[in-house]
């Protein structure tokens, strides 16, 4: 499921924005063509991914508003790209700062709010535990306990 709607890119682009890149070339339609914008927000969802499964269980139960914001950024730069159009100096620069945040994320210099990394509950309630207690029972030389 994308961390980002149509809705969520229209918010922070506008719509005349969101117009003009859901055609790949051509007149501004009408209206939003939706399955454009939906495929481009599938496909940053699926790159976030990528960073996040590093340290974070996927799916997430919660959708924080960084991850809705970083899938807008690069949702917007992929839709700038081909035909007659390039991405502005400013949508570079934003997905720049977007895949340096998922790297900070991926190597834990950074959090999410709300979520959890792997391995952070309490101690000793994930993974192998090891004791150097003297075993309760102990195999005798002849095989016997």
């Amino acid at each position: 499921m994308p961390y980002a709607s149509l809705s969520d890119m229209v918010l922070k682009f506008g719509a005349i924005e969101m117009r003009r890149l859901s055609v790949a070339d051509g007149d501004l339609p009408d209206a939003i063509e939706a399955p454009r914008i939906e495929g481009a927000l599938a496909d940053a969802s699926l790159t976030i991914d990528t960073y996040l499964r590093r340290r974070y269980p996927l799916p997430l139960a919660s959708n924080p508003d960084e991850l809705n914001r970083a899938c807008c950024v690069l949702a917007r730069y992929d839709l700038a790209l081909g035909g007659d159009r390039e991405p502005s100096e400013q949508m570079r620069l934003a997905r720049k700062e977007i895949l340096a945040w998922l790297s900070d994320l991926a190597e834990g210099r950074a959090e999410l709010s709300g979520v959890a990394p792997v391995g952070s509950g309490a101690a000793g309630s994930n993974g192998a535990r090891t004791s150097d207690r003297v075993a309760a029972f102990a195999t005798r030389p002849d095989g016997g306990l």
